[in-house]
């Protein structure tokens, strides 16, 4: 009796074990077990991340993620039987998809989520006339699409278009032609309407090019064309600040102006246009090259001057036109300036007195002359010449000199006139 008792309790012992065993392990169930899922959201869209939540599953085992009995992820439970995936949306029409995770042991787990459509432009705001792609996800597979900019049909290419097999579709289109302004771009197909908000900026065209990397001469035309301004208005164009020009706009908000850009110091200037509803601000941007030095001609080099002196030198030659700056100092430093003169516009320069000079005890004077382009660029000083202001003494000579010469052609006169009698 005592051998079979003590056989049944090793045989309880064992089946007990056999149990912990077969329960404990990670490897085995045998029993099914019905996985249950969670979703971060129940309404997706293509292209945004869906997490899962499971449970419920085999502990310790792999997990696949199907998405419309496509793969999307691979992981593992946790020893609760819990695991934790995400996966993008993959492209997919409009409608009901189904999820499910199946672990090692085939046990499985579903659910659904709801796929809804949706457009996207590739740009929140664009010029008249600019293109723009609208790209489409989330439509019933294999069904036309229509398109309209705030309720007015809108052209787009290709012109006739379908959904395709995962309900995804690309189109581009122009702005229309239309006031600036935010407008609604609507993707139709059958019931189902989406939209997205575009700001349509006005359209503005500047020949020749300004900007950045695009120097211009002072002088230089611009001719300028704009839409969707605002329609019977005028817009204001203004140089740095400074109207040059008010033009009318027409019923359509169209326009056309030319300016000449006017001379000023610095490379960068603002160009504005202004319609009371519109303000666009563009650069211009001038040339900055320095002209030649200018080189003197005359009076020569250290010749004694009277009143009035006379200076020359070669004209400059520059596409923004040039003026001049001319100087007069009593040292070769010209650390002291007796006379400077700015804004000259030929090629030479007429004193006919000067009260600094005249006082001065300096016994020669140096003078030398730059031009200044019209942007503002200077040239380098030319060479420094030297002249000498004529004594007193050669000033009354030349005075005797002219005097007698008077003389000699009013007894001349006289004698011819006797003669003549």
């Amino acid at each position: 009796m005592k051998m079979k008792k003590d056989y049944i309790i090793k045989l309880i012992a064992t089946l007990v074990i056999s149990g912990v065993l077969f329960f404990g392990s990670a490897t085995v169930n045998k029993a099914a077990l019905e996985g249950q899922l969670y979703f971060s959201d129940v309404i997706i869209k293509v292209g945004t991340k869906l997490t899962v939540y499971g449970q419920n599953f085999l502990r310790q085992s792999n997990v696949k993620l199907f998405y419309d009995d496509q793969e999307v992820a691979l992981g593992a439970t946790n020893q609760l039987g819990e695991f934790t995936l995400s996966f993008i949306i993959p492209p997919s029409g409009r409608g009901l998809h189904a999820v499910k995770a199946i672990d090692a042991d085939y046990n499985m787990g579903s659910g659904l989520v709801l796929m809804e459509s949706w457009i996207e432009l590739s740009e929140n705001e664009a010029a008249i006339g600019e293109t723009v792609n609208i790209r489409g996800t989330g439509f019933t597979p294999l069904t036309s699409v229509s398109f309209y900019y705030s309720d007015t049909p809108l052209i787009v290419t290709p012109s006739i278009v379908k959904a395709d097999l995962t309900g995804s579709f690309s189109v581009n289109f122009a702005v229309p032609e239309r006031f600036a302004g935010v407008y609604l771009v609507e993707v139709r197909q059958g019931d189902y309407i989406n939209s997205q908000s575009l700001k349509a900026n006005v359209w503005l065209d500047i020949n020749p090019e300004i900007g950045l990397g695009k120097a211009l001469d002072v002088g230089t035309e611009l001719n300028i064309h704009g839409k969707g301004f605002k329609p019977n208005g005028q817009v204001d164009l203004r140089y740095d600040g400074v109207s040059l020009l008010v033009v009318n706009i027409d019923d359509k908000g169209t326009f056309s102006a030319q300016i000449v850009i006017p001379a000023g110091a610095g490379i960068s200037h603002s160009l504005t246009l202004d319609d009371g509803q519109n303000r666009i601000v563009r650069e211009v941007w001038l040339e900055n090259t320095s002209p030649s030095a200018p080189v003197i001609t005359l009076p020569a080099s250290g010749e004694a001057l009277s009143y009035p002196f006379t200076f020359g030198w070669e004209g400059v030659n520059d596409a923004s036109g040039v003026e001049y700056v001319f100087q007069i100092a009593s040292d070769s430093g010209f650390g002291s300036i007796l006379l400077e003169i700015k804004g000259i516009k030929v090629s030479q320069y007429i004193l006919t007195d000067n009260e600094d000079i005249n006082n001065s005890p300096a016994a020669s004077f140096y003078w030398r002359v730059k031009a200044v382009d019209g942007a503002g660029n200077e040239s380098g000083w030319s060479e420094t010449g030297v002249f000498d202001k004529a004594s007193l003494v050669q000033n009354l000579g030349l005075v005797v000199g002219v005097g007698a010469g008077l003389v000699a052609i009013i007894l001349f006169m006289w004698w011819a006139i006797r003669n003549r009698r």
